[in-house]
């Protein structure tokens, strides 16, 4: 199990600075003070007043600051070998995963990657993008560490209407397993509430619960199977202060595989209420990491 934390800057190079603020300058001639306009924020449109000339500079001179400064965003990835959790727990293998891994010499590993996004109280993101390009050791094309599964996909995305802490696993055969009860408004309440009533439910798991920070958003999945992987979240409410994102992968790795790494390509539009009248202009800031994917010995994983 691996959890090392890094901290990056997303913000943009002097370039991009120098062209945002040539285009807050030409939009800023176009605005008229006092102009009312409909403006869809997270969770609702809202009619906003354009500022007078004095605090539209002061709106601007904050946005190309942020942008110049950057955001702060930790991140780590967190993995463990499912076949030795298997193995404890007295559990045997679906047929196809055996043949995997006794035939193929593949192994199988949950990874969850996390991201922290560190704003000012008033600040929250508009959207938060992570991009994943998987990289190893292999020099066999058709033998490459790739994701079997992953978590959020394209069928959980009814998940993210509300902002709460939620519970999810992972099941014997390798699928992630969330939780379909309580309000409508609420699908993915606690797991462990259900555990304690249905003991079924937690037998089922033979990885969790773990805990995942739903938010409200529209999002989107791709690169199941696939070397690059892509999540966004849209968001749709003002979460201030630190934003902390998740996304998790079973990887399917070759046992002759000795190293595996994550590159990671980040993006957040960070915003505040008085500027989204210019949510068009608002810049999405990049920021990279490599993240390493701890791996057992070949030894341990016999």
């Amino acid at each position: 199990m691996s959890e090392k934390a890094i901290t990056i800057v997303a913000r943009l190079d002097e370039d991009e600075v120098y062209n945002l603020e040539r285009r807050m300058a030409i939009e800023l001639n176009k605005l008229t003070p006092g102009e009312a306009s409909r403006v869809r924020g997270p969770g609702s449109e809202v009619v906003m007043i354009t500022p007078a000339r004095k605090e539209l500079e002061q709106i601007t001179t904050e946005i190309i600051g942020i942008a110049a400064e950057g955001v702060n965003i930790a991140s780590h990835a967190e993995s463990r070998p499912l076949i030795p959790v298997f193995q404890a727990a007295k559990i045997e293998l679906p047929p196809e995963l055996k043949v995997d891994h006794e035939q193929m010499k593949y192994d199988f590993y949950s990874v969850e990657v996390t991201f922290s996004i560190f704003l000012p109280k008033e600040q929250f993101p508009l959207s938060a993008t992570l991009e994943l390009t998987l990289i190893d050791d292999s020099t066999d094309q058709v033998r490459r560490t790739r994701p079997i599964r992953l978590f959020p996909g394209r069928k959980d995305i009814q998940f993210f209407k509300v902002d709460i802490e939620g519970n999810f696993g992972i099941d014997a055969s390798l699928n992630f397993s969330t939780p379909q009860i309580g309000l409508p408004l609420l699908p993915y309440a606690s797991i462990e509430a259900k555990a304690a009533a249905d003991a079924s439910v937690k037998a089922a798991l033979v990885v969790g619960p773990l805990t995942f920070p739903f938010r409200k958003a529209a999002i989107e999945v791709k690169g199941e199977s696939d070397q690059r992987i892509f999540w966004r979240y849209n968001l749709e409410s003002e979460l201030s202060g630190t934003n902390e994102f998740k996304s998790v992968l079973i990887l399917k790795v070759p046992q002759e595989v000795r190293s595996v790494s994550m590159d990671a390509n980040l993006r957040v539009i960070p915003a505040k209420r008085n500027w989204l009248f210019l949510k068009a202009m608002l810049p999405e800031l990049p920021a990279r990491a490599t993240l390493p994917v701890e791996l057992t010995t070949r030894e341990d994983a016999l």
